[in-house]
C-alpha cells in the first residue's frame, strides 16, 4: 500500500481483520495535507452506514494528522451546491457520480481510489458499474 510507485492492490480477509485499518493508513500516507480543500483520496462503499464506518475510521487514525480534512459523500452529508473542500472523500457510488456530474467534486487531483467490498458492489445492480464511472 506504501510502495513508491503505487500499484493496485486487492486484498481480501475475513470480517473484523483490520482491512479498513489498512487502507485508512495508505490513504492517509499518501495525501499532501498542505492542501486540505483539495480531493486527493477516495474511498467509495457500498452502503451510506458503510461509508459512515470507514470516515470514522479514517478520522480516528488520522486525529494527528495536522490538515486533514475529510468530507462524506453520502445521501444528506453534503451542502447541495457547495463544492467539496476536503482532502479525502468517502462515499457512495450514486452520490459521488451525482457531485461529479454537478461539477461539485474535482477528481482531477485524486492520487487513491479505494473500493471496499468491491464484490459486492459488482453484484449489486449498477453499482460496478457506476465505480468504473467513477475511476475514468
Amino acid at each position: 500500500m506504501r510502495q513508491d510507485p503505487p500499484q493496485h492492490l486487492l486484498a481480501q480477509s475475513q470480517s473484523g481483520t483490520g482491512k479498513t485499518a489498512a487502507f485508512a493508513i495508505g490513504i492517509l500516507s499518501r495525501i499532501d495535507y498542505s492542501q486540505p480543500d483539495v480531493p486527493q483520496a477516495l474511498a467509495l462503499a457500498p452502503s451510506r452506514e458503510l461509508a459512515r464506518q470507514i470516515e470514522n475510521v479514517i478520522l480516528s487514525i488520522g486525529k494527528f494528522c495536522e490538515g486533514l480534512k475529510l468530507a462524506a459523500a453520502v445521501p444528506g452529508g453534503l451542502v447541495r451546491g457547495e463544492n467539496v473542500k476536503a482532502n479525502v472523500v468517502v462515499g457512495t457510488p450514486g452520490t459521488v457520480i451525482d457531485i461529479i456530474r454537478r461539477r461539485q467534486f474535482d477528481v482531477s487531483q485524486l492520487k487513491v481510489l479505494v473500493i471496499d467490498e468491491a464484490d459486492n458492489m459488482l453484484d449489486q445492480q449498477g453499482l460496478g458499474d457506476q465505480c468504473v464511472r467513477i475511476k475514468k
